[in-house]
């Protein structure tokens, strides 16, 4: 039986962050948490008030522009930091953990297989987008609700690679070793099962916090949401109907920049936590 010791998670954190792709997605992502820990202290304006200047260009005084009604860019687009990463962050938790749970149960209990395997099928042929529209614009989309969608619209890719591993597993010496012993299913799931798929989880959720970040900035872009909040999202949805008109082509490159930055580097993370668990693309890199 294997579990994952202390020892072991050092190890693969150190063999990751030894590849740049993992130390320029960690630079980037640290880099956003402290504009959005420090970021509300540093900049002189609040993102919601008016610096008194309109469509101003990038300026040592608005590095990134103002809006049509004098707003500082770059204060929203710290402000607007935090609620896009939080939702991203939140709906990657509740994906993976229910993908994670469905892919143990589908892989262990062949009983279950077909009707769990299926339903993730069955998701999967929507595309995600219009489904999680559909889905926001039949109640008030408040940010719980928002979360619940990308909840239910990202659980299943994480679901059916675990389901495989599962299925891999199961079939071990050392798990009917731990039947043999007297061992339950239970046991064996948490003790045995569980500490194996445990690194392939954190990958997938480090990935799902990167699709989440953009579908839900694509959510608030189409006007699904208070865009009165200020985020990402928000900050887009009014850029798309004014700043074409008055030419503020900064309000809307700030905010894409940051999206395609950190979504790129939660992707890198996520790649080499896959590269470093999988023996197979350790040895197509090397």
């Amino acid at each position: 039986m294997t579990t994952m010791q202390p020892s072991a998670i050092r190890t693969i954190t150190s063999k990751m962050f030894r590849r740049r792709t993992a130390r320029v997605g960690g630079a980037i992502i640290l880099a956003v948490l402290v504009l959005i820990l420090l970021g509300p202290f540093v900049t002189p304006y609040a993102p919601t008030a008016s610096s008194g200047a309109a469509d101003l260009p990038p300026s040592y005084s608005h590095p990134f522009g103002t809006d049509f009604q004098g707003h500082d860019v770059l204060s929203q687009v710290i402000f607007g930091a935090y609620p896009s990463m939080i939702v991203g962050v939140l709906a990657a938790v509740g994906a993976v953990a229910t993908g994670t749970t469905i892919g143990i149960m589908a892989g262990y209990y062949r009983r279950m297989e077909a009707l769990l395997t299926g339903t993730a099928d069955v998701v999967l042929t929507f595309p995600p987008l219009p489904l999680m529209v559909l889905l926001a614009s039949l109640y008030p989309a408040t940010t719980q609700l928002i979360i619940v969608v990308l909840i239910l619209v990202l659980w299943p890719v994480s679901a059916r690679s675990i389901r495989s591993q599962v299925l891999s597993l199961k079939e071990r010496p050392y798990v009917e070793s731990g039947r043999i012993s007297g061992m339950g299913n239970l046991e064996i799931l948490r003790r045995v099962i569980f500490p194996e798929i445990a690194p392939i989880a954190t990958a997938y959720f480090v990935l799902t916090v990167a699709a989440a970040i953009v579908l839900v900035t694509a959510l608030q872009f189409l006007g699904i949401g208070n865009p009165d909040v200020v985020s990402w999202g928000s900050i887009l949805y009014w850029a798309q109907q004014f700043a074409f008109y008055h030419g503020d082509w900064w309000w809307i490159l700030a905010p894409g920049l940051m999206i395609t930055l950190v979504a790129m580097a939660f992707a890198l993370l996520g790649f080499s936590v896959e590269e470093v668990m999988d023996p197979r693309l350790r040895a197509s890199a090397s």
